[in-house]
């Protein structure tokens, strides 16, 4: 979801910007805009866009502090004894969903290098 709403502030803002330049303005606007929607719009635009990276640093920083709980969990899931049957059913589903997701992503990604090599293969010789 941080990633849509990145992307989604981002559209708006690059509208924003494109909707007040001089190329773009006939065909968005009736009669020019005066200088002070051109400047609102310049403001939100580049708002819209420097806020379009806090998801995105949300997002790509997110993974170490999760990484950092899970290990804290799984320590003391085994030293309290918490673990019933119900966490080691679901630790071998999930251990199979992971593993079956990094080997399609292996196979995908030796597929595509294979499919560029061949596709440009002249420009290897």
């Amino acid at each position: 979801m941080y990633l849509v709403s990145a992307f989604l502030c981002a559209y708006a803002g690059f509208a924003a910007l494109c909707a007040i330049t001089t190329r773009n303005a006939p065909l968005v606007w009736t009669t020019p805009p005066t200088r002070g929607v051109v400047t609102a719009l310049r403001v939100a635009g580049f708002l819209l866009l420097a806020l379009s990276w806090l998801p995105w640093v949300m997002h790509v920083q997110w993974p170490l502090p999760a990484t950092l709980a899970w290990f804290a969990w799984k320590d003391a899931v085994a030293e309290l004894k918490l673990a019933g049957w119900f966490r080691d059913v679901w630790d071998q589903f999930h251990a199979i969903v992971v593993a079956v997701t990094l080997l399609g992503a292996v196979v995908l990604t030796v597929y595509s290098l294979l499919v560029y090599l061949y596709r440009y293969r002249a420009l290897l010789r």
